[in-house]
């Protein structure tokens, strides 16, 4: 079960989490003025991807084990865009 948990907020494209640990990402709230794809990506390549409509947004809840990151996790994210993600 995942603790310390804490938000991270990035508009546009770019590194979200700075860090040489372990990051686990149990929960993200993106939107966008356009339609796109998200993509969340630590060294390794892409982890989580997914599709937001032109105005839209998405709220998704992965677990208290969350998705592990190694490191820096970086986000990439359709014009117009942001996301928050719940880390712990």
């Amino acid at each position: 079960m995942s603790n310390n948990i804490t938000s991270k907020f990035k508009a546009g494209t770019g590194v979200i989490v700075t860090t040489s640990d372990i990051t686990r990402v149990v929960a993200i709230h993106a939107y966008s003025t356009i339609a796109g794809t998200f993509a969340l990506s630590d060294s390794t390549g892409d982890k989580i991807k997914f599709q937001v409509p032109a105005s839209g947004m998405a709220d998704i809840y992965i677990g208290d084990q969350g998705v592990r990151f190694n490191g820096t996790v970086n986000v990439s994210c359709p014009n117009g865009g942001g996301v928050t993600l719940f880390v712990g």
